[in-house]
């Protein structure tokens, strides 16, 4: 189950990073597909697993929604400083894989375009 804001006994710190990846992996997924964004991601995981090592566990999934639902689980199960750490060193990685397979100025509007949801998301009024 995805962490939630009202989900009792989980922590909270790291549901804003989730839903970013949520985001991200929509955005990407009209591109590469699930198969597309999971081995993407875990070659992510591989590539910042020598700083994160409990991000070497990550298990390989099939879709989006189960490969960020592992995230979630592991993100849950460390201090709020080291998940913050490791999203944004998988982003960044992420980032630069996809950069390498697709280039610099589309990976830019993607990962822009899924900045600008959560932007929608948290001002709805003011982009009516």
């Amino acid at each position: 189950m995805m962490v939630t804001q009202g989900d009792p006994g989980r922590p909270e710190g790291h549901a804003h990073l989730i839903q970013s990846w949520l985001r991200l992996a929509d955005q990407l997924g009209f591109l590469i597909g699930d198969n597309g964004f999971c081995a993407l991601f875990g070659r992510a995981c591989r590539m910042v697993s020598p700083e994160f090592r409990w991000l070497a566990d990550m298990p390989q999934c099939k879709t989006r929604a189960t490969q960020i639902e592992a995230l979630d689980g592991m993100l849950a199960s460390v201090a709020p400083e080291h998940a913050q750490a490791a999203h944004a060193a998988l982003l960044l990685k992420l980032s630069e894989l996809l950069a390498a397979l697709i280039g610099q100025a589309l990976t830019r509007r993607l990962l822009d375009a899924a900045a600008l949801d959560e932007d929608e998301q948290k001002n709805p009024q003011e982009h009516k």
